[in-house]
């Protein structure tokens, strides 16, 4: 899957010479993830060649003898990779499961999990549109965006440089009953409507310093989806950054972005869940978030006590 030579460990388990192999010939669970039937691998060459790097991407691109999204955190990385591939849709809704993960046996060894689920909402978002007005004055299909709903999963981990490097990435193409089934925090993420995380005392979230600005945050259908979820990673701090042991079902780190979803135009709004907060009081962190246009987002928390 990758060209990377250099050697990571995940218990007994190797990636090396572009395939995730295993030195005792029990299958890695990383391996299984990334393989999981249905998947087909991407290489990871062409995934970040000259279709991803460009200047309407990374307006600083020869900027530094470093790549531009050198210092992205690996969901964020994972999606601009996707959507590079896959092309922008204006409607669309992103669930992200993000693990950072390490053996017990050599906790500095950092791996990122990451699976990102996008589904295309612009048929449900016309026949929406076409259910409030006169008959034939609804834009055609094309408008709203057409393509399939995929999924795609990477591993990733710090490399020659990056803080993200791409040892391994697969896409699979979901069916409309497939989507219908995800659920995107309390909301089908076929569903027009967003969840909004639990009922309880929503705080608004201290404004963090703005990241850098290595990658283009708005597009033609608004604010960018990489760009809400890196102000979501950075708002969940330190915790979002330890490693722990890879767990198959993932739920670890979720975002769930919608873009477009419903109701008013270049809108973008967002919820979050930490279920692993390092905290001996707090069970669980949820961030909201909500963006007009190129107007400043807003952000609120919520802790849920641990029980």
């Amino acid at each position: 899957m990758s060209s990377n030579t250099a050697k990571h460990v995940l218990g007994v388990c190797t990636l090396a010479a572009g395939l995730l192999a295993c030195a005792a010939g029990h299958a890695d669970p990383l391996q299984r993830f990334v393989e999981a039937a249905g998947f087909r691998a991407v290489d990871v060459q062409t995934l970040e060649g000259d279709r991803y790097y460009t200047k309407a991407r990374f307006p600083k691109l020869d900027a530094s003898a470093f790549r531009a999204d050198a210092d992205l955190a690996a969901p964020v990385r994972a999606l601009l990779l996707m959507d590079s591939h896959e092309g922008a849709i204006p409607h669309a809704r992103y669930l992200v499961d993000w693990q950072p993960v390490t053996p017990a046996a050599q906790p500095d060894d950092l791996r990122h999990v990451v699976d990102i689920v996008r589904i295309n909402l612009g048929a449900a978002v016309r026949a929406d549109a076409a259910a409030a007005a006169p008959p034939g004055r609804v834009a055609p299909a094309q408008a709203f965006g057409v393509g399939p709903h995929v999924r795609w999963r990477f591993v990733m981990s710090p490399l020659r440089g990056m803080n993200a490097g791409l040892d391994a990435a697969s896409r699979r193409v979901l069916s409309d009953a497939e989507a219908a089934r995800l659920d995107c925090l309390g909301q089908p993420c076929n569903a027009l409507n967003s969840a909004e995380g639990p009922a309880g005392r929503w705080r608004a979230q201290q404004s963090q310093s703005a990241p850098a600005a290595s990658f283009t945050r708005t597009t033609p259908h608004g604010p960018a989806a990489a760009g809400i979820l890196e102000q979501l990673v950075d708002a969940l701090g330190e915790d979002a950054q330890r490693g722990v042991p890879f767990a198959a079902q993932g739920q670890r780190l979720v975002f769930v972005i919608s873009s477009n979803a419903g109701g008013q135009e270049q809108q973008v709004t967002a919820v979050a869940r930490n279920a692993l907060v390092f905290d001996h009081a707090v069970g669980r962190q949820w961030l909201r978030y909500q963006q007009v246009a190129d107007q400043a987002g807003r952000m609120s928390t919520l802790q849920e006590p641990r029980r």
